[in-house]
């Protein structure tokens, strides 16, 4: 098993990903200090809305929030979106490289193959829902009191539900690669995709769009501070919600994999 892990680990260059990541955090947490968001000195320019709903001079700490702020939303993105682009990159250098076939040689367990690939990506979500932690943390070290710190307050509260977006999405995407194969699997997760992106267009033109004229960042942020209850009910529940899915993803595959070789094998 670990063999599998590992290999998976290289197929997805995870060295130099690593690499990367350590830089990035390096690099954030040099940004950080050197900008920190706890400075109240006005900055000559620009206005911004306080916690009382009024609008003040900007501080040189408001600008520097308002600009690294940024950066943990973007690994927050990132960090739902690469387990998908992982899924397929593992699931395709197994194919090139006749992997599933040569593991069935091996003393293995029948499911291990299978195994190794959700436990791979689940320790992936897992280690970027950690490195996001560590960079809000970073952020808040030296963070002002305005409303990116308040944004990144509640984002926080959700973090493990986005996380829990990447497992959703693992255990759609894993049974179609690994019994049909990444290319027919991702021309079907495509249609599926394209099908999402069409209600999406109907909605705009006949679905009543009134519902987010009010909406922005700061009402967000003020929801989950009124609602604090049903934010930590969310975070609570959602993990344990996703882990069944990804669990029940898993016993699935297996069983229509097992039949396709039971098939195969007749």
């Amino acid at each position: 098993m670990a063999g599998l892990l590992y290999k998976d680990f290289i197929g997805i260059n995870g060295k130099r990903i690593v690499w990367i990541l350590i830089g990035a955090t390096l690099l954030f947490l040099i940004l950080r200090f050197v900008f920190p968001g706890n400075v109240d000195t006005v900055l000559g320019f620009g206005m911004v809305e306080n916690e009382a709903g009024e609008l003040v001079e900007m501080t040189v700490g408001d600008f520097s929030d308002s600009f690294l702020v940024i950066i943990p939303m973007i690994l927050i993105a990132s960090g739902i979106a690469l387990p998908s682009t992982w899924t397929s990159a593992i699931c395709r250098n197994d194919e090139k490289n006749k992997t599933r076939q040569f593991t069935r040689t091996l003393p293995l367990d029948k499911n291990a193959y299978i195994a190794s690939k959700y436990i791979f990506i689940g320790i992936a979500v897992y280690v970027l829902f950690s490195l996001e932690t560590v960079w809000i943390m970073i952020f808040n070290s030296v963070a002002g009191n305005n409303n990116c710190s308040e944004l990144i307050a509640a984002i926080s509260q959700l973090l493990i539900v986005f996380s829990g977006i990447s497992i959703l999405l693992a255990s759609i995407e894993l049974p179609f690669f690994l019994t049909l194969g990444v290319k027919k699997g991702s021309l079907l997760k495509i249609a599926i995709l394209e099908g999402l992106a069409f209600l999406a267009i109907a909605y705009l033109f006949f679905g009543n769009l009134k519902v987010f004229e009010n909406f922005d960042i700061i009402v967000f942020s003020d929801w989950c501070k009124e609602h604090l209850v049903v934010v930590a009910l969310i975070s609570i529940i959602s993990p344990i919600v996703d882990i069944f899915i990804y669990w029940l993803s898993y016993r699935i595959t297996c069983r229509i994999n097992q039949n396709r070789e039971v098939e195969i094998d007749g």
